[in-house]
C-alpha cells in the first residue's frame, strides 16, 4: 500500500498562488484568481467570527458564562479587531476563566500593545487568581500615573467579581507607610471601600488621609462626606468648613460647601458661601435656588443684582436664568423683558410659557391666552411642549374659575394629542372639581389603561372613588397599590387616612393623616384630618387643625367646605 504524506491544509490562496507559478494561464486570470479566493476566505471568516460572537451573547444573556467567554475567546483569536479582543477579556475575567483570560489577553496584546485596558486586564486576572504581590505591582504602578492612573486603581477594584479580593488589596495598600499620589491616593481607597460598602474601611482610611495629610482640602473634603453617610452632621459641617480654609479659592470645593449647607437645612448659609466665589451662570444659578429654597429676598435680589451684571453677550439660558430670577425677586417688568428676548431655540418655550403666566398674573389676562393662542398658531414641534401650552392655558381658566373654556382647552389638546396622560388627569380633576364624578372617573381610568404603575393616577382615582363613591374597596386596593409605588408621599399617605374613616376605622385613619400632615402640613390635609379628630371627638384638636389650615389657604375648597358642614 502505497502511503501518501500527511495533508497540509494550506490556506486556499497559498494553494492558488502555488499553483499558478506552473499554470500557463495569462497572468491576469491569475490574479482575477487570487482576488476571488481572497474573497471567499475573507467571508467565511468574517461569518466564522460573527458566529462566534453571536453564540457568545445568547451564551452569556442565558447565563451561561464559561461558554460565553469561549465562544468570545475564539472570535478574538479569528479577527484582527482588538475591540473584539478586549471585549473577549472583559467576559472571561468576569466568568473567572482564567486561561480563557489569558488568552485573550496575548490576543489584545497582539493587535494593540499600546492599549491603556491591558495593563488593568493584566492586574485583574493577578488579582482574582490570587496573585496579589503582582496585582499590588500593578496597582502602585497607576499610582504612579496621577488622576488617570487612579481612575484606572478604582475601575479594576470596584470592577472586580470578587469585592473580598478587591477589599483585601484596598487594606494593603492603605496600610502601606508611603503611597504615590499621597492623599490623593488615600481619599481613592476610601471612596473604593465605600464603593464596595465596607463605610467602616472607608471611614477609618478618611481619617488615616487628614491625620496623615492635615494640610490636604481634599482629604478634609472626603472625610466631611464619610462623616454625612454617617449622620454626623455637626463634624461633617466642620471638616467641610476647614477644607474651605485650606483651599479658599477652590470653585469646585466651595460649590460642594454649600451643596452640602444645603442639605444640612442651612439654605441661607449655603446662598452666602457662594458670594466668595467668581460669579458665572452656574454659581449664580446656585446662590439663587439655595436663596429661593431659604425664602430670602434679599439673598434673591442679590443673585438678580449680579447676574444683571455679568458681561455680554448673554447666552439664551442666561436670558431665560435671568427672567426666573426677576420673578423670583418679585419685579415682574423685568422678567418679561427678559423672557421676550430669549431667541428660538431649547430655551424659547419655556420662557414663552412664563410670559403667559406673567401676563395673567398681571391682569393682562385675555392677553395672556391669546400669547398662548399666538404661540401655538406659530407652531409647536415638540409635544411635551405642546401639551403644555394646553395645560397651562386650561391652568389660568380655572384660577378663574372658567370651567367650561378649562374643559374646551383640555380637549382642543387631546384632539391635537390623543391620550396625552397629562392632559387627561388634569382633564379629570377639572371635571371632579364640576362634579361630574363618572367623567373624571372615565379619565383617570384611561389614564391607567395607558399606564397601570402611574401612582398619581392610582391615587387620583382611588380618593376620587373614596370621596365621592360607595366603590370603598376598589378605592382601597387603588390607593394601597399608589403606596407601594411612592410610600413616603404625603397626598397618598392622605388618600390611605381617608379611605380608612370612610370604612369606618378612625384609628388608622387619624394615624394616617396625622403623618401626612406632618410630611406637608397643607389646608386639604387639615380638613380630612381635623374631620377625623372631630368625629372622633377630639373637637379642641379639629379646631386647632383647621384653623391652621386656614393660615395658610384661607381659600381651600376642601377645607371651607368641612368648616361648613361642621360648624365648629
Amino acid at each position: 500500500m502505497k502511503i501518501h504524506p500527511p495533508v497540509t491544509r494550506l490556506p486556499v490562496a497559498a494553494l492558488v498562488l502555488a499553483l499558478a507559478a506552473c499554470a500557463s494561464a495569462p497572468k491576469s486570470d491569475v490574479a482575477d484568481d487570487v482576488r476571488i479566493a481572497e474573497q471567499t476566505i475573507s467571508a467565511d471568516v468574517e461569518r466564522d467570527i460573527n458566529a462566534a460572537l453571536l453564540a457568545g451573547e445568547f451564551a452569556w444573556q442565558d447565563g451561561r458564562t464559561a461558554a460565553a467567554a469561549k465562544h468570545y475567546v475564539r472570535a478574538a483569536e479569528m479577527s484582527r479587531d482588538a475591540k473584539i479582543a478586549a471585549h473577549a477579556a472583559r467576559i472571561a475575567l468576569a466568568a473567572k476563566e482564567w486561561d480563557l483570560a489569558r488568552r485573550a489577553i496575548v490576543r489584545w496584546k497582539t493587535l494593540d500593545a499600546q492599549a491603556p485596558g491591558i495593563r488593568q486586564a493584566d492586574a485583574a486576572i493577578a488579582l482574582l487568581t490570587g496573585d496579589f504581590r503582582a496585582a499590588e505591582e500593578a496597582l502602585l504602578d497607576f499610582l504612579e500615573n496621577g488622576e488617570e492612573g487612579r481612575k484606572l486603581v478604582a475601575q479594576v477594584l470596584i470592577g472586580s467579581p470578587d469585592s473580598d479580593a478587591a477589599i483585601s488589596s484596598v487594606e494593603k495598600l492603605a496600610a502601606r507607610n508611603e503611597l504615590p499620589g499621597d492623599a490623593d491616593s488615600l481619599v481613592l481607597l476610601s471612596q473604593v471601600a465605600q464603593q464596595l460598602k465596607r463605610d467602616v474601611l472607608a471611614a477609618a482610611i478618611a481619617e488615616k488621609a487628614v491625620t496623615r495629610y492635615p494640610k490636604s482640602a481634599q482629604a478634609w473634603t472626603w472625610r466631611g462626606h464619610t462623616k454625612l453617610r454617617a449622620k454626623d452632621n455637626e463634624a461633617a459641617r466642620a471638616d467641610f468648613e476647614h477644607a474651605v480654609s485650606l483651599d479658599p479659592t477652590s470653585r469646585e470645593l466651595r460649590l460642594t460647601y454649600a451643596a452640602v449647607l444645603n442639605e444640612l437645612g442651612d439654605a441661607a448659609g449655603a446662598a452666602r458661601s457662594l458670594e466668595k466665589v467668581a460669579p458665572d451662570d452656574e454659581v449664580l444659578a446656585a446662590r439663587a435656588a439655595y436663596a429661593a429654597r431659604a425664602d430670602d429676598e434679599a439673598l434673591l435680589a442679590q443673585s438678580y443684582d449680579a447676574l444683571v451684571k455679568l458681561p455680554a453677550p448673554r447666552p439664551p439660558a442666561r436670558l431665560e436664568l435671568l427672567g426666573q430670577l426677576a420673578e423670583l425677586a418679585k419685579r415682574r417688568d423685568d422678567a418679561l423683558r427678559w423672557y421676550r428676548e430669549v431667541p428660538r431655540g431649547e430655551n424659547y418655550l419655556d420662557a414663552q410659557l412664563r410670559i403667559a403666566v406673567l401676563l395673567d398674573e398681571g391682569g393682562d389676562r385675555d392677553d395672556a391666552i391669546a400669547h398662548l393662542d399666538a404661540l401655538r398658531a406659530e407652531g409647536i414641534e415638540d409635544d411635551e411642549k405642546l401639551a403644555e401650552s394646553f395645560l397651562l392655558e386650561a391652568e389660568l381658566r380655572l384660577r378663574r374659575e372658567q370651567r367650561d373654556l378649562a374643559l374646551a382647552a383640555y380637549e382642543r389638546g387631546l384632539k391635537a394629542l390623543p391620550d396625552e396622560r397629562r392632559l387627561l388627569y388634569g382633564r379629570a380633576l377639572a371635571y371632579e372639581q364640576m362634579d361630574r364624578v363618572s367623567d373624571a372617573e372615565a379619565d383617570l381610568r384611561r389614564v391607567l389603561e395607558l399606564n397601570p404603575e402611574d401612582p398619581d393616577a392610582l391615587n387620583a382615582l382611588g380618593y376620587t372613588l373614596a370621596d365621592r363613591t360607595d366603590k370603598h374597596d376598589e378605592a382601597y386596593d387603588l390607593i394601597g397599590r399608589a403606596l407601594k409605588l411612592k410610600p413616603d408621599e404625603p397626598a397618598i399617605i392622605d388618600s390611605m387616612g381617608w379611605i380608612e374613616y370612610r370604612r369606618g376605622n378612625h384609628a388608622e385613619a387619624v394615624k394616617h393623616l396625622k403623618r401626612a400632615y406632618e410630611l406637608q402640613p397643607d389646608a386639604e390635609i387639615a380638613a380630612h384630618l381635623g374631620e377625623v379628630l372631630w368625629v372622633s371627638g377630639e373637637k379642641d384638636e379639629a379646631r386647632r387643625v383647621w384653623a391652621e389650615g386656614k393660615k395658610k389657604d384661607a381659600k381651600n375648597r376642601a377645607l371651607n367646605r368641612t368648616i361648613e358642614r361642621f360648624k365648629p
